[in-house]
């Protein structure tokens, strides 16, 4: 049986090759867990599913962030979520159920972040942490 921090770095190797879009590469990746801490998981989230015209979003590096924490909150080991879903489910699910809920699902997702950031790519060709 594999831990939590097991899962949660196997869940992140999975996403070293992914380019995260934005005006810093994958630096959105390291925005993403303070949004969190200071505004919280609901407004975060929120941000990152503000539209851009039809079908497009205004923030796409950071709604690629938060389909990584979906994948990897409805993953198997961890299963804080019972299917994998769209940003807008999960904003709907998280808004509609109690505290106790949010609070789980935002301590999973900074501790998974914490994996995430260090495989995700800078920019083109470039990892963070390896040198």
């Amino acid at each position: 049986m594999k831990n939590l921090d097991q899962i949660r770095a196997a869940n992140a190797i999975r996403f070293q090759n992914t380019v995260f879009p934005g005006a810093e590469g994958g630096e959105v990746v390291k925005k993403v867990p303070t949004m969190i801490r200071d505004n919280g998981m609901l407004a975060a989230a929120a941000f990152a599913a503000e539209p851009k015209g039809t079908g497009n979003y205004k923030n796409p590096g950071h709604k690629k962030v938060f389909d990584c924490i979906i994948e990897h909150l409805a993953s198997n080991g961890v299963k804080l979520l019972s299917k994998t879903m769209s940003l807008e489910e999960f904003i709907q699910y998280l808004a509609g159920g109690d505290s106790a809920i949010l609070r789980h699902v935002t301590a999973e997702s900074m501790e998974y972040l914490n994996y995430l950031r260090r495989f995700a790519r800078k920019k083109e060709g470039e990892n963070h942490g390896r040198e």
